[in-house]
Parts: C-alpha cells; sequence; structure tokens
C-alpha cells in the first residue's frame, strides 16, 4: 500500500431485509486470512485508555469541541468522544479508515453497517428490558429476544456484506471474522436453543378461571374463547373506547400484579420450558462477541461522521478523502471552510465561504493579515481542522486536499487574564509558549492568533519574530494571524495571505483569505477606490 492515497466519499444507502446465509453466499472470504480486530485500529484493539482520554488542549481554540459534540449528540452509549479525540500518526492506519469512508459510498454496504447498527439497538433495547424487569420469568423472556434479535443482526450482516463485496480492509476482514463466528460451534448452538426455546414458549395455551379473587391456570382444553366476545359487547360502554383485541399491559410496561401470579402458575403447569429459559439465560449470559460489540460500537464513528456532514454536502460543500504523509509538507485544500461554523451555517440557511490553501517547497508557515473581522482567525481554525480530521481518517472540507499528518497541534489564541493569577497576561503567554515549544518538534502544527496583543507594537513585533523564528528553525508547520504586516515577509518558509474587504464598500467583509502580498495598503486602497482618491482617479481629475 503506497504511504499517500487520495480517496473521496458520498452516497447514502436505505435500509433492506436479508435472508439467511446460503452456503454458496460465501464465496472465498471463509479462506481468506485478513488479521482483524477493529475497523478503527486494524489487528489490534482500541487502546485501553480510550475512554479516559482527555480532550486535547486545542478543541477550544479550534471549535472541534463543537464539532465532537455534534457527533455524539444522541449517540451516548457509544461512548466515541475517545475515537474523536486520539489522532493517528501511521498513515498506513489513516489509509485503513478512508477505505472504510470509500466503501460507504456505495448503498449497498453502507445499508449493511446501518442496517446492523440499528438491529443492534434494539439488542440494547431488549436488554435494558430484561434488566429492568423483577419478576424472573418476564426477565428471562426480554433476555431470549435479544438474543434472537443478536443472532438475526449478525447472520445478515454475514449476508448483506458478502453480496455487496466491500474492498476495505476494514470490513473484508470484519466480514472474515463475522463468517467464522457464524459458523462456530458456540454461536449455532445459541442461535438453535433460542429458537427452541421460543418455539416452546410460544406454543404454551392455557386457561385462566375466576373464582372472585382467585386466579387459577390449567391446560387449554379447547373451550370457545368468549373474551372478545364480551369486550366487544361492552366496549360501547367504555368511555374511550379501544380495540377489543388490543393487549393489556401496566403503565410501566411490566407485568401488573395480577399477569404475574396468572406467569407464575403457567410456569408451574408447563415447567419444561421455563425450565429450558431458565438455563439459556444462565448458559448465554454475555451472548454478545467481543468482536461483534466492538464492531457496533466502532460503526458509528464512521456512521456518526457521515450523518454530520450530509447536510453541507447536500448545501453544496465539497469534502474529501486526503492524501497524507509523515514526510512530506507540501499541502493543498481548494475550497476548503471552518466545519463548526458551516455546521450552524448552513442550518441557518447561509452561505459558506470557501478558501484555497497551500504550502509548496521550502513554505511552511502561513502569515495572514488584514482587517478585524475578514476571517483571519476562521481560516487559522480551518488549518487546525483540516490537519485533526485527517489524522482521524475522515473526509475533510475542501478538494484535491493534501496534508501532513502532525504528531501534535499546538494552538495559541487570546486569553481573558485571570484576575486571580499571579503573572500578568503577558507572562501567562509567554510561559505558554515555553512549554509547547519544549514539546513541539518538526513534525508539529503551531496555530498562533493575535499573539502578544496586550503590549505595545513594538514589543508584539519583537516577541512575533521570536516565535516564528522557533518555528522555522524546528521546520514545523505554522499558521500565524496576525495584524503585523511585517510578519509576512519573515522568511523563505512564510506565505502571506490577505483578508479582502469589498472594494465598493469596505465595511463589507467577503470572508475570502487570498494568498497575496500584505503591503499594509489593501483596507486603505479599497477605501480609496470606494471614494475616488486613488492615484488614477486624482490624476484624471487634475487633467479634465
Amino acid at each position: 500500500m503506497p504511504e499517500d492515497h487520495l480517496l473521496s466519499d458520498q452516497g447514502r444507502g436505505a435500509h433492506r431485509s436479508l435472508p439467511e446465509i446460503p452456503e454458496q453466499a460465501l464465496g472465498g472470504v471463509r479462506d481468506v486470512p485478513i488479521p482483524f480486530r477493529s475497523i478503527l485500529f486494524g489487528p489490534t484493539d482500541a487502546p485501553a485508555d480510550l475512554d479516559a482520554l482527555p480532550e486535547p488542549a486545542c478543541f477550544g481554540d479550534l471549535n472541534l469541541d463543537q464539532v465532537v459534540a455534534s457527533l455524539v449528540a444522541g449517540r451516548g452509549e457509544y461512548r466515541l468522544e475517545g475515537y474523536y479525540r486520539l489522532p493517528l500518526i501511521d498513515v498506513d492506519l489513516v489509509t485503513y479508515r478512508q477505505e472504510v469512508f470509500l466503501d460507504l459510498r456505495r448503498e449497498n454496504v453502507l445499508a449493511a453497517v446501518t442496517d446492523f447498527a440499528d438491529t443492534m439497538e434494539r439488542v440494547r433495547d431488549k436488554l435494558t428490558l430484561a434488566s429492568k424487569r423483577y419478576h424472573r420469568h418476564e426477565k428471562a423472556r426480554w433476555f431470549l429476544e435479544a438474543a434472537l434479535v443478536y443472532a438475526e443482526a449478525v447472520t445478515h450482516l454475514v449476508t448483506d456484506l458478502d453480496g455487496s463485496h466491500p474492498e476495505s480492509r476494514a470490513l473484508r476482514g470484519l466480514l472474515s471474522s463475522a463468517v467464522a463466528y457464524t459458523r462456530s460451534d458456540g454461536f449455532m448452538r445459541m442461535r438453535g436453543e433460542a429458537a427452541r426455546v421460543r418455539t416452546a414458549l410460544d406454543g404454551i395455551r392455557y386457561d385462566v378461571w375466576l373464582h372472585g379473587a382467585r386466579v387459577t391456570v390449567g391446560p387449554y382444553d379447547e373451550e370457545r374463547n368468549y373474551s372478545l366476545e364480551v369486550a366487544r359487547t361492552f366496549a360501547r360502554f367504555q368511555q374511550h373506547p379501544t380495540d377489543a383485541a388490543t393487549e393489556h399491559y401496566s403503565t410501566d410496561g411490566g407485568l401488573d400484579p395480577v399477569e404475574a401470579r396468572i406467569l407464575d402458575q403457567v410456569a408451574q403447569v408447563f415447567p419444561e420450558p421455563f425450565a429450558d429459559l431458565d438455563e439459556f439465560t444462565r448458559e448465554h449470559a454475555s451472548f454478545i462477541d467481543p468482536l461483534v460489540g466492538a464492531f457496533d460500537r466502532e460503526a458509528h464513528f464512521y456512521l456518526a461522521y457521515l450523518d454530520l456532514i450530509r447536510p453541507l454536502r447536500e448545501a453544496g460543500l465539497c469534502f474529501d478523502l486526503p492524501a497524507v504523509s509523515t514526510r512530506d509538507k507540501r499541502e493543498n485544500a481548494s475550497a476548503t471552510f471552518d466545519i463548526a461554523l458551516a455546521v450552524q451555517l448552513v442550518a441557518a440557511a447561509k452561505q459558506v465561504v470557501t478558501n484555497d490553501l497551500s504550502l509548496s517547497g521550502a513554505e511552511r508557515i502561513l502569515v495572514i493579515t488584514g482587517p478585524n473581522n475578514g476571517g483571519k482567525t476562521t481560516t487559522a481554525r480551518t488549518v487546525g481542522q483540516l490537519h485533526h480530521l485527517a489524522a482521524l481518517g475522515c473526509p475533510v472540507p475542501g478538494r484535491d486536499v493534501r496534508l501532513f499528518l502532525p504528531d501534535a497541534i499546538y494552538t495559541h489564541f487570546e486569553r481573558r487574564e485571570d484576575p486571580a493569577a499571579m503573572a500578568g497576561k503577558l507572562q501567562e503567554e509567554l510561559q505558554r509558549f515555553s512549554d509547547d515549544f519544549a514539546r513541539a518538534t518538526s513534525a508539529s502544527l503551531i496555530v498562533m492568533n493575535e499573539m502578544f496583543s496586550s503590549t505595545t507594537v513594538h514589543d508584539a513585533l519583537f516577541l512575533s519574530r521570536a516565535m516564528l523564528q522557533r518555528i522555522s528553525d524546528l521546520g514545523a508547520l505554522g499558521v500565524c494571524v496576525t495584524f503585523l504586516d511585517e510578519l509576512a515577509t519573515f522568511d523563505e518558509s512564510t506565505v502571506s495571505m490577505v483578508s479582502s474587504v469589498d472594494p465598493d464598500d469596505p465595511a463589507t467583509r467577503t470572508y475570502q483569505v487570498t494568498r497575496r502580498a500584505a503591503d499594509g495598503r489593501a483596507f486603505a486602497r479599497a477605501i480609496a477606490d470606494k471614494y475616488g482618491l486613488t492615484h488614477d482617479q486624482l490624476g484624471q481629475r487634475v487633467r479634465s
């Protein structure tokens, strides 16, 4: 597998029902040994401390905390935060995830994964019901139903994936493992016993006799059932008529005392099916296979991200699976944008402005200048987001994207001064720089936004040059948003980008950030153009 690999993703599938696994439908999958443990981490399990990973320090500055909050909303039971907090620095593993996103472009592959995820949600719902019930037989029956739905989910997953012929290493490895699992003695025995127990329970027929407050249960003796006729006869006298055939349920969904007593007596009259039910719950107390459970959880890493970007793509915004490298620092991203901001704008039916970013040759640092509120900080956030999302293996905003995988992202955005802190704002800012530069390497990305605004222009220029020199000496990637135009020509590693205004109305920001020289006159030129005060305009007036 080459180190740099360019992919794209799109599309969404629809749900469909699946048949049993026919013997011939498995092709040669069972004979292909594919090392597999995870659709996110390849042949290894997820890190043991994944759920304990703290939010990276850069998330707040880059608005990635907002992105992750949107991703995990409604999916709390899957505990996805750790997956989105852990960037990768292994090109092959990033490509491994990109292959899954590429597979999910195809409707039948996406349908297989989403159907499985939906069915497993039903499994968890039934297990939750089992855990909340107090009556032993009722708990056991919900547990049995969960096991049956689980067997259905795994069986359908194998059939559907095999029929869709996935190309990614992850899904092919999953399919190979799932086929072996469904052919294992343990799974086949669990599935067969569950079906047998349910058939026996469903076949029970009994009569109930009421003698005042006494309730007696006995085997069904083929007597005519008058209950529906009586219910229909008296239905017209009810204040809130219901269908006479509607089953009765207690308000909390569980058995009421009378129903529980009847069930106890039914179990006494038909002891064998209930004994088998109890035996099933004991023998298969943990029926979910660890690999299946991990896939159920990890699938939502992909599904949640696709759900997040779907409305953005429908609004015409581009996403690309970037070519990534840990050696080549040439970068490009056309028509890119801040994904956190785009989510808000698209939801409000507002336009999203895109920009182009690139680094070539010895270029390493973007220096962004221009008028306030012109998109400079948004562009800096975009750069940080691009690198983090790319390191997750996810589609990133833009097209023709090529990115370096950083070993860490360090951000320096303006902080409010803490009145309780002993040190002043400038000292705190310098200390944060010192701490980060002690850890940063040539493979790091450093994003700086409006540095040293609490000091004089002269001091801010001196300190900012010192920070850029440190980045340049490291050979690291950097972004510097500044009001100091002098920094745009710091050295050969810097690239000048300028946020633009509407030439017909300098007070109107276009939010376009373009690659051009920061001559310090961009804003003044726009004003001069508006009021007819440029050199050419004045010369024409004099001549006339």
